[in-house]
């Protein structure tokens, strides 16, 4: 790969004009059917394949790394109770459901702890209590004007209390029964599984549907906790992956994607770019996969997700914990491994995540290429294979 430049630091280095008609707004079906660009780092060549060819394109000794995480029906819809606790306001507030305030209350990620300086240089000094940190209390984005002490009510009779409010735009809630006992993490999943709509990127503007549930879910997924979807994952049909199975060693890992995936880079340099965090887990039996792989080429990553989890225990040694990695061409992976992933939205740090693996110029040539080429982009779109 060609070292990296100076330009590589600018972010307007990283944007790309694309037609309105190559961004996907559904899945291609059957997944086998979607495209799959294919790039040999060594030789920098492009191939144009199909998923239903990707057993017989990779590499045998292959070990597939997925992130089997779990996407949330997250969003939730509800009024605001006035002052005297009587009624209800006609205006439906959207609750989009992030995680727990402690990451004591999801699962398999109990070891770690949401940073409390983090935290507390968050939140709006005139605005806020301290918290209880014996009552459950959860991230969440409200679409409409709230204070401290609002109640929203949910179509399911649970109320909505806001505790904290976030310089960042988040807020702290509690969520209370018609009894008014405090919800737990297990059971505000129950509540999300039970009344909330699954949550869809930004850039798809309609409504969520009941196929949904289906199309923004891996077929691997298991541990709940994520906001968004890991996108490569989402081209396996049941029968693909089991296929993939039989003839490759695999291997899981969790990272709970969140909202920030979503989030743009603003600095004009990118190195200055505060990267989101994101709860990881790596299992035993996935723990000493790594630890012997890492460094010989033979890991494929379903996944950008699922890289920056390999590459975080590679620097890092973990197998828990926050994930705030931002890979780019002038902090490459030290980590060998291939990666399967989507087509990227411009100026996005899953693009220099991309550009850190085959650098930026050649990423913005396959970029090109994928285009002419009439390649679907973005969450529901082909896919690009790099080896």
């Amino acid at each position: 790969m060609q070292a990296p430049t100076r330009k590589d630091f600018f972010l307007q280095s990283y944007d790309y004009d694309l037609p309105k008609e190559l961004i996907a707004y559904a899945p291609t079906t059957p997944r086998s059917a979607g495209k799959l660009l294919v790039y040999k780092r060594a030789q920098k060549s492009i191939e144009h394949v199909h998923f239903s060819d990707f057993c017989d394109i990779i590499p045998r000794e292959s070990i597939l790394v997925c992130n089997d995480t779990k996407v949330l029906k997250a969003r939730l819809f509800g009024r605001k109770i006035s002052g005297d606790y009587q009624n209800a306001d006609s205006k439906l507030y959207e609750i989009f459901f992030h995680k727990p305030l402690e990451s004591g209350g999801c699962e398999k990620l109990d070891s770690k702890k949401l940073d409390s300086n983090k935290l507390d240089s968050q939140i709006s000094t005139n605005k806020s209590s301290a918290p209880d940190k014996s009552t459950p209390r959860f991230l969440v984005q409200i679409r409409g004007k709230v204070k401290c002490g609002d109640c929203i009510v949910l179509d399911s009779g649970v109320e909505v209390r806001i505790c904290e409010i976030l310089s960042n735009g988040l807020r702290v809630v509690e969520f209370q029964d018609s009894n008014g006992g405090i919800l737990d993490f297990s059971k505000v999943l129950q509540l999300l599984e039970n009344h909330g709509a699954m949550p869809l990127p930004p850039y798809i503007k309609r409504e969520a549907n009941a196929q949904d549930e289906h199309d923004y879910q891996s077929v691997f997924a298991k541990h709940a906790g994520a906001v968004a979807a890991p996108t490569a994952s989402l081209h396996f049909s049941a029968e693909d992956f089991s296929a993939l199975q039989k003839r490759f060693q695999t291997c899981f890992v969790t990272l709970h994607v969140g909202a920030g995936t979503f989030q743009g880079v603003e600095s004009e340099d990118i190195r200055a770019h505060t990267m989101h965090s994101e709860s990881f887990f790596i299992p035993p039996q996935s723990e000493a996969i790594l630890q012997k792989h890492f460094n010989d080429g033979a890991l494929l990553c379903i996944g950008t997700t699922a890289a920056r989890v390999v590459e975080t225990y590679a620097r890092e040694g973990k197998n828990s914990g926050e994930c705030e990695l931002f890979l780019h061409p002038h902090n490459p992976p030290r980590a060998k491994f291939g990666l399967l992933t989507n087509f990227h939205l411009p100026k996005s740090t899953l693009l220099m995540l991309t550009s850190a693996l085959i650098g930026r110029t050649e990423t913005l040539r396959v970029y090109e290429e994928a285009k002419k080429a009439g390649y679907k982009f973005y969450s529901f779109g082909d896919g690009m294979l790099i080896l």
